[in-house]
């Protein structure tokens, strides 16, 4: 499985908190998959000086092979 994303724009009609970000990710640990909560500037917004960041949480399942 590749890296399924997950996003929710800052100063969007719908915004996250951090604890609704961390109860995704938390079940989505609990369902076996590996989990990363990242934010960035939406690509769009590059360079500007008020640009709308999202927040990304990123997941995969890790492969067993070891």
């Amino acid at each position: 499985m590749a890296r399924q994303i997950i996003r929710s724009i800052r100063k969007g009609s719908v915004q996250w908190n951090e604890d609704d970000r961390l109860q995704i990710a938390t079940l989505l640990l609990k369902c076996g998959y590996a989990a990363k909560i990242t934010h960035r500037v939406v690509p769009e917004q590059a360079g500007r000086n008020n640009a709308q960041k999202e927040y990304v949480i990123e997941y995969w399942e890790e492969s067993s092979d070891v």
